[in-house]
């Protein structure tokens, strides 16, 4: 009796010991860290009433993206990926600067879906690719041209990708790898058969991200790689081990750079664009502004957390001011950003996602409502269903004799993976903002992120206005988890 009588303090002290490092490590994740202050401070924070001038000034000038886009080369084009937010947006600039339809190519597993691109894109070829198979990959690469554009030169824009940013087991690792290491080798391959003598690859700066170990955290001076300012040094490092890398995602985009700058020779010049943070840029099918605005509600973890965005548009312009620095009719010799990853990023300080959630509640022709519950909560709530994930991965009889099934959706993105980057992780696209012969390509972002905001939303507003957009049927009412977006 006496023995179980002690037992009963000891239990009591664990669990208050328990729920007091829960209370720091939540504390520490509300918390908004001074260096991170120093990148972005509360002045950065964008008013309702610079909100509002922004966006009825974007809504009544568009910002001309075709005076910014680099000029008309003599070639011809293959997109992999082009149904795709950043390939599509680059089809569009090509056809914007004067390409002829008939020199543009789309290679993509999925047919044209975004609105704005279907009508400017409709006379191009589009050839539907698996591209984890060699020879889908090589019939669509081999098909022949039009006359009119067959002896020109071939660059080949490769962006298409498998995005699981949940995932971090090696054994569920060959999701990712299959369309983002095996599939770029094939279009590698299939490139240099073509006759390519450029080959541009969308990546992630996510590839540069550390693992934040967030449970070891009770007081804020004890966080490590909560804050992390990266460029592209990692490349000049031996390859991360598989679990220093965010998750599965980041993994296979670094091998897939790593195949794509090896290849890099004086005729066939290679490079590699790494997008950074979040791309946004389609207000009907990114995971950024769609899936917000169809629910009408968003829950969120981060509203103080500093990270910088990325507009597609910006990215599909990087991607053609790296084609132009890696012209060999405009430069013999390869500049010394041939076989390199570049990162970009919208131009100005990173932005606070409370900064995007109050310009969509400001903006929007449809109600949004905000929900914020304790981030330590949520943390908890993705490592069950991680182990959950895990379970049925490493005992598939539980699918095969009771119907287990992994997650999907919201609760398949929640897990600790995507912690790691929602948290303060900050570009520096110093870099290719460099003049070529400095090692960049000379990259200037055409909007600001507050302006990208604005611009889809005014999109969204015109939509509702017709009746051709609102909150999805069935939806109305439910809340969406907002988990970070994964460039």
């Amino acid at each position: 009796m006496a023995e179980g009588v002690g037992l009963l303090p000891l239990g009591l002290v664990v669990v208050v010991a328990g729920a007091l490092w829960i209370y720091g490590v939540n504390r520490t994740m509300n918390t908004v860290p001074p260096e991170a202050l120093k990148l972005s401070p509360e002045s950065n924070r964008w008013s309702k009433e610079h909100m509002r001038e922004t966006y009825e000034r974007v809504k009544k000038n568009p910002i001309d993206i075709k005076k910014h886009i680099p000029p008309k080369l003599d070639r011809r084009y293959i997109v992999v990926g082009g149904s795709g937010l950043v390939g599509g947006d680059i089809v569009a600039h090509l056809l914007a600067r004067g390409q002829s339809a008939e020199s543009i190519r789309i290679v993509d597993f999925a047919p044209l879906r975004r609105p704005e691109i279907i009508g400017v894109a409709s006379k191009v070829d589009v050839i539907k690719t698996d591209i984890t198979s060699p020879e889908s990959v090589k019939a669509a690469f081999s098909k022949p041209w039009p006359a009119s554009v067959a002896d020109l030169p071939l660059t080949v824009y490769h962006t298409a990708a498998a995005i699981r940013p949940g995932e971090r087991s090696v054994k569920t690792y060959h999701r990712v790898a299959r369309v983002n290491v095996s599939g770029t080798a094939n279009v590698l391959a299939a490139a240099k058969e073509a006759g390519a003598d450029i080959f541009i690859a969308t990546s992630s700066s996510s590839v540069a991200v550390k693992r934040m170990p967030f449970w070891r955290w009770p007081l804020p001076s004890l966080a490590t790689n909560y804050v992390q300012v990266f460029n592209e040094d990692d490349f000049d490092q031996p390859l991360k081990a598989h679990d220093e890398f965010f998750g599965n995602y980041a993994r296979a985009k670094a091998e897939a750079e790593r195949l794509v700058c090896a290849a890099n020779h004086p005729n066939f010049r290679t490079g590699v664009v790494r997008p950074g943070n979040g791309i946004f840029g389609d207000v009907e099918n990114d995971v950024t502004f769609g899936p917000t605005l169809k629910t009408g509600a968003v829950i969120s973890w981060t509203p103080h957390v500093i990270q910088n965005w990325i507009s597609s548009r910006n990215v599909s312009i990087a991607h053609l001011q790296f084609e132009a620095a890696l012209n060999p009719a405009a430069r013999p010799v390869p500049p010394p950003c041939a076989g390199r990853p570049l990162l970009v990023t919208d131009p100005g300080p990173p932005i606070a996602f409370t900064d995007f959630y109050t310009m969509i509640a400001t903006l929007s022709a449809t109600p949004i409502t905000e929900t914020y519950p304790p981030p330590a909560l949520m943390l908890m709530l993705a490592y069950a269903i991680e182990a959950w994930s895990d379970l049925i991965v490493n005992f598939p009889v539980l699918t095969k004799w009771f119907g287990w099934k992994e997650p999907t959706g919201d609760l398949a993105m929640l897990q600790p993976a995507v912690f790691t980057v929602s948290a303060y992780t900050i570009c520096d696209d110093s870099r290719a903002r460099k003049s070529v012969e400095e090692g960049g390509i000379g990259y200037k972002g055409v909007t600001t992120t507050l302006e990208g905001f604005c611009e889809q939303m005014a999109v969204w507003n015109e939509r509702v206005e017709r009746g051709e957009a609102g909150p999805l049927k069935g939806l109305k009412g439910e809340k969406k988890v907002a988990a970070p977006v994964v460039a």
